[in-house]
Protein backbone atom coordinates (compact mmCIF):
# COMPACT_ATOMS: atom_id res chain seq x y z
CA UNK A 1 0.00 0.00 0.00
CA UNK A 2 1.40 3.36 -1.00
CA UNK A 3 2.32 5.48 1.59
CA UNK A 4 0.71 8.79 2.43
CA UNK A 5 2.68 12.13 2.71
CA UNK A 6 1.91 15.10 4.48
CA UNK A 7 2.15 18.21 2.50
CA UNK A 8 3.38 20.63 5.68
CA UNK A 9 6.54 17.40 5.78
CA UNK A 10 9.37 18.07 4.35
CA UNK A 11 10.53 15.44 1.45
CA UNK A 12 14.10 15.07 0.84
CA UNK A 13 14.31 11.95 -1.02
CA UNK A 14 13.18 10.78 -4.19
CA UNK A 15 9.67 8.85 -3.44
CA UNK A 16 11.12 5.49 -4.33
CA UNK A 17 14.16 5.74 -1.44
CA UNK A 18 12.37 7.31 1.47
CA UNK A 19 13.02 5.97 4.57
CA UNK A 20 10.48 4.88 7.15
CA UNK A 21 11.48 6.84 9.96
CA UNK A 22 9.75 10.44 10.93
CA UNK A 23 11.55 12.89 12.76
CA UNK A 24 11.99 16.53 14.14
CA UNK A 25 14.84 19.18 13.88
CA UNK A 26 14.80 22.22 15.84
CA UNK A 27 16.83 24.56 14.35
CA UNK A 28 17.64 27.19 17.06
CA UNK A 29 20.04 29.43 18.73
CA UNK A 30 20.95 28.49 22.34
CA UNK A 31 21.91 31.12 25.42
CA UNK A 32 25.04 30.41 27.14
CA UNK A 33 24.70 28.95 30.70
CA UNK A 34 24.24 31.67 32.60
CA UNK A 35 21.48 33.05 31.07
CA UNK A 36 20.16 29.81 30.94
CA UNK A 37 19.79 29.59 34.56
CA UNK A 38 18.89 32.76 34.72
CA UNK A 39 15.68 31.87 33.08
CA UNK A 40 15.24 28.87 34.67
CA UNK A 41 15.27 30.69 37.83
CA UNK A 42 12.38 33.27 36.18
CA UNK A 43 10.48 30.00 35.18
CA UNK A 44 10.00 29.39 39.19
CA UNK A 45 9.35 32.73 40.27
CA UNK A 46 6.31 32.56 38.01
CA UNK A 47 5.22 29.22 39.15
CA UNK A 48 5.62 30.74 42.76
CA UNK A 49 3.00 33.28 41.41
CA UNK A 50 0.91 31.25 38.71
CA UNK A 51 1.05 27.44 40.94
CA UNK A 52 -1.29 26.29 38.34
CA UNK A 53 0.49 27.33 35.49
CA UNK A 54 2.95 25.19 35.75
CA UNK A 55 3.19 23.05 32.16
CA UNK A 56 6.17 20.88 30.64
CA UNK A 57 9.01 22.93 29.72
CA UNK A 58 10.53 20.61 27.18
CA UNK A 59 13.56 22.51 26.43
CA UNK A 60 16.59 24.96 28.00
CA UNK A 61 16.31 28.18 27.26
CA UNK A 62 16.29 29.18 23.32
CA UNK A 63 15.29 31.34 20.30
CA UNK A 64 13.63 29.32 17.69
CA UNK A 65 14.57 29.76 14.06
CA UNK A 66 13.16 26.58 12.54
CA UNK A 67 11.57 23.40 12.87
CA UNK A 68 11.36 21.07 10.40
CA UNK A 69 9.13 17.46 10.24
CA UNK A 70 10.51 15.37 8.09
CA UNK A 71 12.50 11.62 6.90
CA UNK A 72 15.57 11.08 9.20
CA UNK A 73 18.16 12.62 6.88
CA UNK A 74 20.87 13.94 9.72
CA UNK A 75 23.48 14.43 7.06
CA UNK A 76 21.60 16.86 4.74
CA UNK A 77 20.03 18.33 7.34
CA UNK A 78 23.54 19.65 8.61
CA UNK A 79 24.66 20.57 5.00
CA UNK A 80 21.43 22.59 4.46
CA UNK A 81 21.68 24.34 7.36
CA UNK A 82 25.34 24.81 6.63
CA UNK A 83 24.69 25.97 3.13
CA UNK A 84 21.94 28.68 4.60
CA UNK A 85 24.12 30.13 6.68
CA UNK A 86 26.73 30.35 4.40
CA UNK A 87 24.38 32.12 1.94
CA UNK A 88 23.19 34.97 4.49
CA UNK A 89 26.77 35.73 5.11
CA UNK A 90 25.82 36.66 8.92
CA UNK A 91 28.64 37.02 11.09
CA UNK A 92 28.52 36.21 14.98
CA UNK A 93 26.35 39.19 16.37
CA UNK A 94 25.43 40.22 19.94
CA UNK A 95 21.70 39.51 20.77
CA UNK A 96 19.83 42.06 23.33
CA UNK A 97 17.82 40.90 25.91
CA UNK A 98 15.34 43.74 26.82
CA UNK A 99 12.81 43.29 29.04
CA UNK A 100 9.87 40.75 29.56
CA UNK A 101 6.73 40.18 27.25
CA UNK A 102 3.15 38.18 27.07
CA UNK A 103 2.73 36.59 23.68
CA UNK A 104 -1.37 35.59 23.26
CA UNK A 105 -2.19 32.57 22.11
CA UNK A 106 -5.60 33.00 20.72
CA UNK A 107 -8.25 32.71 23.68
CA UNK A 108 -7.06 29.83 25.47
CA UNK A 109 -3.23 30.26 26.53
CA UNK A 110 0.03 32.97 26.87
CA UNK A 111 3.64 32.82 27.15
CA UNK A 112 4.97 35.11 29.25
CA UNK A 113 8.83 35.75 26.89
CA UNK A 114 11.98 37.87 26.51
CA UNK A 115 11.91 40.32 24.53
CA UNK A 116 14.66 40.85 21.64
CA UNK A 117 16.35 44.60 20.86
CA UNK A 118 17.49 44.74 17.19
CA UNK A 119 15.94 41.18 15.92
CA UNK A 120 16.98 41.73 12.51
CA UNK A 121 19.70 38.93 12.51
CA UNK A 122 17.51 36.47 14.06
CA UNK A 123 14.37 37.21 10.92
CA UNK A 124 17.73 37.21 8.30
CA UNK A 125 18.96 33.45 10.13
CA UNK A 126 15.02 32.27 9.88
CA UNK A 127 14.85 33.95 6.16
CA UNK A 128 17.62 31.87 4.84
CA UNK A 129 16.80 28.88 6.45
CA UNK A 130 13.00 29.09 5.20
CA UNK A 131 13.99 29.47 2.08
CA UNK A 132 16.78 26.51 1.99
CA UNK A 133 13.77 24.09 3.23
CA UNK A 134 10.43 25.15 2.12
CA UNK A 135 11.16 27.60 -0.97
CA UNK A 136 7.40 26.91 -1.91
CA UNK A 137 5.69 27.88 1.46
CA UNK A 138 4.65 31.38 2.06
CA UNK A 139 6.87 32.37 4.90
CA UNK A 140 5.55 33.93 7.91
CA UNK A 141 6.67 37.01 9.72
CA UNK A 142 8.17 35.85 12.78
CA UNK A 143 9.07 37.37 16.33
CA UNK A 144 11.79 36.66 17.68
CA UNK A 145 11.98 35.67 21.55
CA UNK A 146 13.02 33.86 24.22
CA UNK A 147 10.15 32.13 26.05
CA UNK A 148 10.31 31.85 29.81
CA UNK A 149 6.86 29.74 30.30
CA UNK A 150 4.77 28.69 27.57
CA UNK A 151 0.86 27.83 27.60
CA UNK A 152 0.29 29.77 30.53
CA UNK A 153 -3.84 29.57 30.41
CA UNK A 154 -5.12 32.74 29.28
CA UNK A 155 -5.93 35.82 31.72
CA UNK A 156 -3.20 34.17 34.58
CA UNK A 157 -0.75 36.89 34.11
CA UNK A 158 -3.51 39.62 34.84
CA UNK A 159 -3.48 41.74 37.68
CA UNK A 160 0.48 40.24 38.61
CA UNK A 161 3.13 41.95 39.41
CA UNK A 162 5.59 41.23 36.35
CA UNK A 163 8.27 43.29 37.27
CA UNK A 164 10.45 41.02 38.79
CA UNK A 165 10.77 39.55 34.89
CA UNK A 166 11.83 42.73 33.48
CA UNK A 167 15.35 40.48 33.02
CA UNK A 168 18.18 42.57 30.82
CA UNK A 169 21.22 40.95 28.95
CA UNK A 170 23.22 40.42 26.43
CA UNK A 171 24.68 37.47 24.63
CA UNK A 172 27.49 36.24 21.56
CA UNK A 173 25.67 34.45 18.85
CA UNK A 174 28.26 32.48 17.32
CA UNK A 175 26.93 29.24 16.78
CA UNK A 176 23.26 27.73 15.42
CA UNK A 177 22.38 24.50 16.96
CA UNK A 178 20.37 21.77 15.26
CA UNK A 179 18.50 19.39 17.85
CA UNK A 180 16.56 16.48 16.77
CA UNK A 181 13.91 13.99 18.46
CA UNK A 182 12.63 10.95 16.70
CA UNK A 183 8.83 9.92 17.64
CA UNK A 184 9.90 7.63 20.81
CA UNK A 185 11.77 10.13 22.24
CA UNK A 186 10.24 12.88 25.30
CA UNK A 187 13.03 15.37 24.47
CA UNK A 188 15.16 16.73 22.18
CA UNK A 189 18.81 15.58 21.62
CA UNK A 190 21.63 17.59 20.26
CA UNK A 191 22.31 16.88 16.71
CA UNK A 192 24.81 19.52 15.47
CA UNK A 193 26.12 23.28 15.78
CA UNK A 194 27.10 25.08 13.22
CA UNK A 195 29.44 27.72 13.64
CA UNK A 196 29.01 31.23 12.55
CA UNK A 197 31.95 32.75 11.06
Amino acid sequence: MPRRYNPDQLPLFPPDSIPSKMVTYFIIISPPQNITDDVKLLEHELYNLIPGAKSDQFLKAHISLLKLNCEEADTEIINLVKKAVEICGLARFEIELKGYDIFPHGYTSDSLVLKIRYPYPITELHKWLFNAFKPKHERKKITPHLTIVKDIPHNKLNGINLSGFDYHHSFLCDKITILKKSSTDTIYKPLFEVPLP
